[in-house]
């Protein structure tokens, strides 16, 4: 696996509003607990929901509590839908319904990641997730571990963001009396933690071993910028970044923010770093499927007379019959008649969505139906491919998301000519393309990639359009805050440990060398 590195430089934040505090409610026990409502006159709130999850962790809960306590009392200043999940009630049958359509979950307690000095299982079934009560209301000592196979099953809102504070392995780090890793180690480590929550719908995973996540949670509700900026202008930022592709999670990248050019790997992000604030905390996500209370125009319906036929009149008063659609036919509503607009429809026009027939029909016998298109909520991977086989950004790796059921199609064109094309159907596409036509690779250029989208119900048509660039030729730039660093981090990404032979530059004179 190769990373490219970058010195950066701390951006820094000036202006912040701050909300107005409001009231945090109380828990009971430490059960899963919401507050949905403000005083008269606070200031509107989000109602992106954030979970707060503090797992069994022995005799350090105590301290957990308070920081997970911590936390909430900057959510709430934010968003009136804000739950708290904490040991000894934190069950996974209770985080489980806690965090479905979670905007934010934040994480306090054990770490069980891989590599690590446990035994390896291929299914990670007790590494990569949360440590959490076997059984409810019995102390903070009954842990258990719910790896990858369990994380995938849980439902988050539309481009939600975890936050891992204080775990083990999942930024890059060891546990306590455990040897440092190498970088390569720490990455792995890193790659492996965030990729059952990015498949289970979460967008970008950030693991902070030491400090606070209070920062990040307010800048989430309260700034606009990209969650790579968000990550690096948080006040613990070092400023020894480095990057790579995420092997577990193609389309994705994973950034590192070691406190040092020699380790101490306790800040990562893994996901995508161009999903912007207010894709997580802004209005709620709505699936465009949905039925409505009652017929819509334009819009869908389904004929529902009992088992008879529906009647077509060529009037909207229903005086003059002419044909009919057999019960149960999916249906178009292209007119609704009404004497008083304030009343309910007195006549619908309908026309047959698999057939020819149309014409007036009585509403009553029409049932509604999903009258809505559907929407793009998000298209992941890499916008740049670079299909020079050095193992990073080499295909299309990409990943689109609906409001709904879909059936999808995309090409890859330049110009009129297509390059490549795919289709299928479901809520989520994942695309996979070797950038190759015929066997050979696609020549450097811009080119588009052009999605197409329909219900099964004859709503309007999706259709759009992501600029894709390829570019054989372009490298990885290894750099680091100063000579040194970008001398260490070309050889961690060239070398692997116990390397025969070193040499040794001096950085004083033609630091070069150094490179060299």
């Amino acid at each position: 696996m190769q990373h490219a590195a970058r010195a950066l430089i701390v951006a820094l934040i000036a202006g912040l509003l701050a909300a107005a505090p409001v009231a945090a409610g109380t828990t009971a026990g430490g059960a899963a607990t919401s507050v949905s409502s403000t005083a008269a006159g606070d200031p509107v709130l989000s109602t992106a929901k954030v979970v707060i999850i503090v797992g069994a962790t022995h005799s350090s809960t105590p301290h957990y509590r308070d920081i997970a306590d911590s936390a909430y009392a900057e959510a709430i200043k934010w968003s009136s839908n804000v739950v708290k999940v904490y040991s000894p009630y934190a069950t996974w049958a209770a985080v489980q319904s806690a965090v479905a359509g979670a905007s934010v979950v934040l994480y306090l307690g054990h770490g069980n990641g891989w590599p690590s000095p446990y035994t390896y299982d291929p299914n990670y079934s007790t590494k990569d997730g949360f440590g959490l009560n076997a059984s409810a209301g019995n102390g903070d000592y009954n842990n258990v571990y719910y790896g990858e196979p369990y994380i995938r099953q849980l439902a988050f809102a539309p481009n939600a963001v975890v936050l891992l504070n204080h775990l083990c392995y999942a930024s890059g780090n060891s546990e306590s009396g455990y040897p440092a890793p190498t970088t390569t180690v720490a990455m792995q480590r890193v790659d492996n933690y965030g990729a059952a929550f990015l498949r289970a719908g979460a967008r970008a995973v950030i693991a902070e071993g030491h400090g606070s996540v209070n920062g990040i949670i307010r800048d989430l509700f309260s700034t606009h910028q990209t969650i790579a900026d968000l990550w690096r202008n948080q006040s613990g930022y070092h400023g020894n970044e480095f990057s790579f592709q995420s092997s577990r999670s193609p389309g994705y990248t994973a950034f590192m923010d070691p406190d040092s050019t020699s380790g101490g790997y306790y800040r990562s992000l893994v996901g995508n770093p161009d999903l912007r604030t207010e894709d997580v905390t802004g209005v709620s996500y709505i699936p465009t499927d949905t039925t409505p209370d009652a017929l819509v125009s334009p819009g869908a319906a389904s004929v529902a007379t009992g088992g008879s036929s529906l009647t077509l009149y060529d009037d909207p008063g229903l005086t003059s019959p002419d044909g009919s659609i057999a019960d149960g036919s999916p249906v178009r509503v292209e007119n609704l008649a009404t004497g008083d607009p304030q009343a309910a429809p007195t006549a619908a026009y309908v026309r047959e969505l698999n057939g020819w027939r149309s014409g007036w029909a009585a509403p009553a016998s029409l049932a509604p139906q999903d009258s809505a298109g559907p929407q793009l909520w998000g298209v992941d991977g890499n916008r740049t491919i670079t299909p020079n086989g050095d193992g990073n950004a080499d295909t299309l790796a990409m990943t689109m998301r609906f409001s709904e059921d879909v059936s999808w199609s995309v090409q890859v064109r330049d110009g009129w000519s297509v390059a490549y094309q795919a289709q299928g159907t479901g809520s989520q596409a994942d695309l996979a393309w070797d950038m190759k036509v015929g066997g050979v690779t696609i020549a450097d250029g811009s080119y588009t990639l052009d999605i197409h989208a329909e219900d099964e119900w004859g709503n309007s048509d999706l259709d759009s359009r992501v600029l894709l660039t390829v570019d054989t030729a372009a490298v990885n730039r290894i750099a680091g805050g100063d000579r040194y660093a970008t001398a260490a981090y070309i050889s961690a990404s060239t070398f692997a440990p116990g390397a025969p032979v070193v040499y040794v530059a001096t950085g004083l004179n033609f630091p070069d060398a150094l490179a060299g």
